[in-house]
């Protein structure tokens, strides 16, 4: 991929190939019809004539590459309709054209696991399969099917702002591979097609750090095609990824887990379920991460258990280039046609919902635990700042030493008080080093975490994610699932384990310990 330097950050290769893939992918029928009136619709603001299909809009949300089923359940809770995994690393999505809620805003403000939200604007696939062989006839696609008035209008008689990045994907002509060039020719046919509409020959300014109108332009090439395949989106924000929470210091720890991907897998092992039970049974919700790093699953699961919108604390710790905060004024609150108050409003109810959660997770009484344990000191006190700085030091526990010497009340009863891993209601969660980032002490590491979970865990739920398959060996435990995860050039695998105590004599010296075929190691 050949990422442009002319404005918005570039999203992951692999999302890119899914956007490919949403435009490629044979949709019904009725969402094309859709689509057209839609583009019809903007282009005309004086037709009041519109009906519930008019007012159909598509979307592509982007995420970690094995996220995709996660992202899916979070966009349906919210309401979005047609939602369709397109591969591992994308979502496509529509509104509900018969609800007034703008499932962008809500998006944008609760999903915990996409990187990129983005809307439709159009597409070749939409226009005959129209061919882009060149700058001029992309020029001509741009200038003949985007619906400019909507899009660039703010609904005052002036223009909003916009930037244009550039994805290629395959083989493309060759006029159109130098992304920044082929992105510059988007705006100029833009801008062009603005001064010819206007008497004043006021052009639209170019914002590469916050502009009310992001675009990103995906090109697909074809080897049986002398073109290539041309979608345009709107990013729906802007400020960076939505992975980024902002609640992390200056320092970040080498192997610090993205946050989306925190949050990803938590809902994978069922954390947000096991909150909801809590609130409705009053019975215990414990979260436990041995080897905790800088605290992100510490601390995305307190963003969950307290209901706490992720927009939220972007707006709270944004510290970019721009003037403005980008979260509390995000890009698709600044469109021509935009329900301003409604993302106030979004935003109140996102933050009384917060209120409410802090409450029940601070309560004296409160059944809602999350704890941490981190052996290097270095990390320990990262762990301790980001959990400072997000503000959940009176809730979340870090204690600093080796995990094999952790005591939760292994040895306890189930319905003793010491007991804080309840077999049913605790989940533990953990990525231990595996040689990618961090490669020192991986045996030992490892052998810690198994001591732990047989001494500390019985008859608990474990969660391990790793990138090799002989460290996991060392665990001598058979998986009860995996989850395939890739991030970065690194494939993952989100391992679950049902933990039972073996007796005394069964166990094996820990020196004598070595990895064994005979185990699973979770990658098969």
């Amino acid at each position: 991929m050949k990422g442009s330097m002319y404005s918005y950050p570039l999203l992951l290769l692999s999302a890119f190939s899914l956007v490919s893939s949403f435009v490629t992918t044979q949709r019904s029928i009725k969402i094309h019809t859709n689509q057209h009136k839609f583009l019809l619709f903007a282009i005309n603001d004086n037709d009041d004539t519109t009906t519930d299909s008019d007012n159909l809009r598509e979307y592509f949300a982007t995420c970690i590459p094995g996220l995709a089923p996660i992202l899916s359940d979070e966009l349906i809770s919210l309401g979005a309709t047609n939602v369709e995994q397109s591969g591992t690393s994308g979502v496509r999505f529509c509104n509900d054209p018969s609800s007034k809620v703008d499932i962008g805003m809500k998006a944008i403000l609760w999903v915990r696991t996409a990187h990129r939200i983005m809307e439709l604007v159009t597409t070749t696939e939409d226009h005959d399969d129209w061919d882009i062989e060149d700058r001029d006839g992309l020029y001509e696609f741009i200038q003949s099917t985007t619906p400019l008035q909507s899009l660039l209008g703010d609904g005052q008689g002036g223009l909003l702002t916009l930037s244009v990045s550039t994805t290629l994907n395959g083989q493309v002509p060759k006029e159109l591979c130098h992304s920044h060039y082929t992105g510059l020719t988007v705006k100029n046919a833009l801008v062009d097609l603005v001064r010819s509409k206007r008497e004043d020959g006021i052009r639209p300014d170019v914002d590469t750090v916050d502009a009310d109108v992001p675009l990103l332009l995906v090109l697909r090439g074809n080897r049986e095609r002398r073109g290539c395949q041309a979608t345009l989106f709107r990013i729906l924000h802007s400020g960076g990824s939505l992975h980024k929470r902002g609640y992390r210091i200056a320092t970040v720890h080498k192997a610090a887990m993205k946050e989306s991907l925190a949050a990803g897998l938590l809902m994978e092992a069922g954390y947000h379920k096991l909150i909801e039970a809590a609130k409705n049974d009053g019975q215990p919700a414990v979260l436990v991460d041995p080897m905790a790093g800088s605290g992100t699953f510490c601390l995305e699961a307190a963003l969950i258990a307290a209901d706490h919108a992720p927009g939220l604390i972007r707006m709270k710790y944004y510290e970019g280039e721009s003037s403005r905060n980008p979260h509390q004024a995000p890009p698709v609150a600044r469109w021509k046609g935009s329900d301003r108050a409604q993302w106030k409003e979004m935003v109140l109810e996102a933050r009384e919902r917060a209120a409410t959660g802090l409450e029940w997770i601070r309560a004296k009484d409160s059944n809602c635990v999350i704890m941490g344990n981190e052996f290097n000191p270095s990390a320990a006190s990262l762990a301790l700042a980001n959990i400072e700085k997000a503000g959940f030091s009176d809730f979340i526990s870090i204690n600093e030493g080796d995990c094999i010497n952790w005591d939760l009340g292994g040895e306890e009863d189930d319905d003793s008080p010491a007991k804080i891993v309840v077999p049913g209601r605790a989940i533990v969660v953990c990525n231990p080093p595996w040689g990618l980032r961090l490669n020192e002490d991986i045996e030992e590491s490892w052998l810690s975490l198994k001591s732990f979970l047989r001494e500390q865990c019985n008859s608990a739920e474990a969660w391990v994610l790793s990138g090799n398959k002989e460290t996991t060996r060392y665990l001598r435990m058979k998986k009860s699932r995996s989850v395939v995860i890739k991030t970065a050039d690194e494939d993952l695998r989100w391992i679950q384990y049902h933990v039972f105590r073996k007796k005394t004599s069964d166990a094996p010296m820990r020196s004598q310990e070595q990895p064994t075929s005979q185990v699973g190691d979770g990658f098969s």
